[in-house]
C-alpha cells in the first residue's frame, strides 16, 4: 500500500512539474537544510551546558532595600525605551520559537532534525508545562546524544543533564 501511494505521488510530480523545477526544488531543499543545520548548531553552541538541568540554582546576588530617595529614576522616558525593547524581544523570542516549534512538527515527517527542533523551539517559548514537554524530549537517547554530538564538534563543554 505504502508502494503503491509512493509511486502516485511520483507519477503525478513527474508529469506535472518539468525536470527542471524538480532539480531546482531539490537544490533548494539541500541548501535550506545546510543552512538550517548551520543556525542550529549554533544556537546549541550558545546555550549553557547546564540548560537542561532543573535544580534550584541559587544566585549570589545582593538585594539591596531601597529607600524613598535612594537612585530615583531621573530619566523614566529611558526606562520605558528600555522596557519597550524588551517587550519586542520577548515578541519576536516567542514568535521565533512558534516558528521552529511548527518547523520541528514538519521535519518529523520530512527531512531534518525534526526533534531538536522542537526542543529549541519550545526553549524559546514560555508556557504552563515547557519543563515536562522539555524533559520527555531530553530523555531520549537520541535527542541527547544529538546535541552533545553538536556541541562536541563545536569544542564547547556537552550538555549536562538531570
Amino acid at each position: 500500500m505504502l508502494r503503491e501511494s509512493y509511486n502516485k505521488i511520483a507519477t503525478y510530480i513527474i508529469e506535472t512539474f518539468s525536470p527542471d523545477v524538480i532539480f531546482l526544488t531539490i537544490v533548494l531543499t539541500t541548501i535550506a537544510s545546510i543552512v538550517y543545520f548551520i543556525v542550529i548548531s549554533y544556537w546549541i553552541t550558545r546555550m549553557d551546558k547546564r540548560y537542561f538541568v532543573r535544580k534550584v540554582i541559587v544566585h549570589k546576588e545582593i538585594i539591596r532595600n531601597k529607600t524613598a530617595g535612594d537612585n530615583v529614576n531621573q530619566n523614566p522616558h529611558l526606562t520605558s525605551m528600555i522596557l519597550s525593547r524588551a517587550f519586542v524581544f520577548s515578541i519576536a523570542k516567542i514568535i521565533i520559537g512558534l516558528f521552529l516549534l511548527v518547523c520541528g512538527v514538519l521535519m518529523l515527517v520530512l527531512p531534518g532534525q525534526g526533534l531538536i527542533t522542537i526542543l529549541i523551539g519550545l526553549s524559546l517559548i514560555p508556557f504552563p508545562g515547557k519543563n515536562k514537554i522539555e524533559k520527555y524530549l531530553i530523555s531520549r537517547k537520541s535527542v541527547r546524544s544529538s546535541l552533545n554530538w553538536i556541541r562536541i564538534k563545536a569544542k564547547k563543554e556537552p550538555f549536562i543533564f538531570d
